[in-house]
């Protein structure tokens, strides 16, 4: 079995035809080894940029990379991608994180108006697994690639970074710190499996007869004295969930409870809380003056 960890410099570029920012790939970098982490090949081009010949100041301080570069020494995206393909076979990719993926996906659909990804055979989002085996896995943080580093002991004083394949052998270098074979296994997916992955939509339940509601969680307590509260009003859709007046006997006050179910690509998440109840007719006022 056989790794190829690849690594992507790109533009924020904006495009006329999509009237909207895209994340225009201008470099490739990947590095080919087995699992005794002995390198078999490497892989680095340039990409003569379409959407904005202009880089942005910030690409050419990180990457050291110049317009004129690009127009010397690259080739057009398509060409590039078809080699890659060829370099990578049918080994298994990973990518630090699946931003890299999600801007070829962008890039192809511009260019090859699709975002089909099936050259992949087998992926494994480097970062998540790496992060995993660290034990410090947040899915509202993600790792990046010099902390990870740093936090193996890795010297980065005389490495590159910013650069394409620089990058990819710096996450190799992480990675045969990390590596093994039954742990790495679960994280590996298929091009479909990551493909849906990436193209899932998150959405909101609105609907309160659709079967995927549970009634249950529209039961609240008291947050004074924890008791039951009874519902005074149905439960209505708004505002992406569901709301309905709740009154506690105990302590005479009356809440607004609010339940909102997000379907996401692992599952469902619930969101619930209580508020000050507001009478409609104040609550009415309020939106106003905040929108004069």
């Amino acid at each position: 079995m056989n790794f190829v960890i690849l690594d992507l410099e790109w533009n924020s570029s904006y495009s006329k035809k999509s009237k909207g920012f895209m994340s225009e790939i201008i470099e490739f970098g990947a590095v080919k080894f087995n699992e005794q982490f002995e390198i078999i090949d490497k892989f680095s081009m340039l990409i003569t940029p379409q959407v904005s010949k202009k880089l942005s100041g910030k690409v050419r301080e990180l990457t050291n990379i110049s317009s004129e570069e690009l127009l010397k020494g690259g080739a057009v995206y398509t060409h590039v991608l078809s080699k890659f393909k060829k370099f990578l076979g049918k080994d298994i990719l990973m990518t630090w994180g699946t931003c890299d993926i999600l801007a070829i996906m962008e890039n192809t659909r511009y260019y090859e108006k699709h975002d089909r990804i099936d050259f992949i055979s087998a992926y494994c989002d480097l970062q998540y697994y790496c992060a995993d085996v660290l034990g410090v896995y947040n899915a509202g943080q993600q790792l990046g690639l010099a902390p990870a580093a740093e936090l193996i002991g890795l010297d980065l004083t005389d490495i590159v970074q910013h650069r394409a394949l620089q990058d990819s052998m710096l996450s190799m270098a992480i990675f045969k710190n990390l590596y093994d074979p039954e742990r790495f296994e679960r994280f590996v997916e298929t091009s479909d499996e990551l493909h849906y992955r990436l193209t899932f939509k998150s959405y909101f339940l609105t609907d309160i007869n659709d079967p995927l509601v549970n009634k249950d969680e529209f039961g609240f307590t008291c947050d004074k004295c924890g008791l039951k509260m009874d519902a005074l009003t149905d439960w209505s859709a708004k505002s992406r969930g569901f709301s309905a007046t709740l009154y506690c006997s105990n302590c005479r006050q009356k809440m607004t409870g609010k339940v909102k179910f997000k379907i996401n690509y692992n599952g469902m998440s619930i969101k619930k809380k209580l508020v000050p109840f507001v009478e409609p007719s104040e609550e009415k006022q309020e939106n106003k003056e905040q929108h004069e």
